[in-house]
């Protein structure tokens, strides 16, 4: 069944689809009276009977379930990439995998101080179209590093490649069942006085491996990894 994206609730149990999602219904080749789903991204998902003519477009609701948002949630806090087309593609393959919000960071040795925040919202709508997940992950506006300090997660880890004894492997130290919020750095990886900062206010250091990672990777491998231990 085709999954379509509506942010709002039905309307006396009628969704009017975004003209978004209307090219996408037409693209689809979806004939009247076919069912979809069609999800708020809050975790309802309403089954919904396709109803079209040459100018309108409507999803008369069948049905309605609601699910639970799978836990543990991992926050991934990224520095964007200079090409944001490397940025937009980590946010689509880290939807799929499983996460709850990413952060793109603003940081020492960050290669773009800012970010086409709407298109980034899109991939990951298509994304959990792709992927058939009912819960839309939070893409956050360009965030200073230093307010990601602060936030309160269970679980806090700042991945870097600079030589420093108190590293540990990410699924060495990642506890089961706990939320985490992992932290990936730009090409030039995060400062020394960043690292120091974030193990001062409870972050843990860890690596991702012997290989030196792109950004994007390295946050595709985190996300990889959080999620594999969980079925441990």
């Amino acid at each position: 069944m085709h999954l379509f994206y509506h942010p709002e609730n039905p309307i006396n149990g009628v969704i009017v689809p975004l003209d978004e999602e209307v090219k996408h219904i037409r693209a689809t080749r979806i004939r009247e009276g076919e069912h979809v789903g069609c999800t708020d991204g809050k975790g309802n998902l309403h089954t919904c009977e396709l109803v079209t003519d040459k100018k309108n477009t409507a999803l008369h609701v069948l049905e309605t379930a609601t699910f639970k948002e799978k836990t543990p949630r991992l926050m991934l806090a990224v520095a964007p990439t200079k090409n944001q087309d490397r940025l937009e593609w980590l946010i689509e393959k880290a939807v799929e995998i499983g996460v709850h919000a990413i952060i793109p960071i603003l940081s020492e040795h960050s290669e773009k101080p800012f970010l086409k925040s709407e298109r980034l919202q899109r991939v990951a709508v298509a994304a959990i179209k792709q992927s058939e997940k009912y819960f839309l992950p939070r893409i956050h506006e360009l965030t200073s590093f230093q307010e990601v300090f602060t936030m309160n997660m269970a679980q806090k880890f700042i991945a870097h490649c600079a030589v420093d004894a108190s590293k540990k492997q990410l699924n060495s130290v990642l506890e089961l069942g706990k939320d985490a919020l992992i932290c990936i750095g730009p090409e030039g990886d995060f400062s020394t006085r960043e690292i120091e900062t974030a193990k001062q206010n409870g972050f843990i250091a860890v690596s991702l491996g012997e290989e030196r990672l792109r950004t994007e990777t390295a946050g595709m491998v985190a996300t990889t990894v959080f999620q594999m231990k969980q079925l441990l």
